[in-house]
């Protein structure tokens, strides 16, 4: 039996099982990541030319769920032990607050993850304008749009109750961050801004108000006042 001859998407050149890149046109191909090393591999590989780990592919099935994006329906694909929602429209995915949890906290099934995922696609320069807040696919309710870890630089939308919403390559995005330590990074940011917070000075009032204030009798009205204005300046 003859192998399967592979062609170029962009300029219909033969290329190889293993190529990333079309040598005629120099088109990025599609690729997948590796479950073990990350790398970027062929779509059409059966081992990584980096590390030889096998690359599997899954089996997705149709959901009840429709794509907050484009009303597709969505497609459940299971991935180690993590079941995830993509919409093969748009390239977004749906992730269940505890199946996210679970691929966050552990690194063996984020490689999995990442290796169901589609390689990276083309950047997209951000277009600035009126904010879009999608419904969550499961209970219809419009999410909350942020920036993960808060210092990732990826903003999603999030159902408090239900999940998150990755558009295309955002998911890719925040398991690499993930990877690099970016979590523990967010927490020090925090634990740090939180320590300069307390570290500032009182406002509104001069230097040796705050202790005139407080011994002082008859000012009661002005301590609380001097508190009601320290609150709204942290806030």
């Amino acid at each position: 039996m003859d192998a399967k001859t592979l062609h170029c998407q962009s300029c219909g050149a033969a290329v190889g099982e293993d190529d990333l890149q079309c040598p005629y046109c120099g088109s990025q191909l599609a690729t997948l990541a590796c479950p073990r090393c990350f790398a970027m591999v062929s779509i059409h590989a059966s081992h990584c030319p980096r590390c030889g780990a096998a690359i599997e592919r899954v089996a997705a099935t149709a959901t009840a769920l429709a794509c907050p994006g484009c009303a597709a329906t969505l497609a459940a694909t299971a991935v180690g032990g993590v079941s995830l929602d993509q919409c093969h429209a748009c390239g977004w995915v749906w992730v269940g607050q505890h199946n996210f949890e679970q691929i966050a906290a552990d690194r063996a099934e984020r490689g999995e993850v990442l290796g169901a995922l589609p390689g990276e696609g083309p950047r997209v320069p951000v277009q600035l304008g009126a904010v879009r807040y999608r419904p969550c696919p499961q209970c219809g309710k419009l999410m909350n749009r942020t920036n993960y870890g808060r210092i990732s630089g990826v903003v999603l939308d999030v159902c408090k109750d239900h999940g998150l919403w990755f558009d295309r390559d955002e998911l890719r995005q925040v398991l690499e961050f993930i990877e690099a330590g970016g979590l523990e990074k967010s927490h020090l940011r925090q634990v740090q801004e939180e320590e300069e917070r307390r570290h500032l000075p009182r406002p509104d009032l001069p230097a040796g108000a705050w202790t005139e204030v407080a011994t002082s009798p008859g000012r009661s009205g002005d301590l609380i006042s001097a508190f009601e204005a320290l609150i709204h300046w942290i806030r």
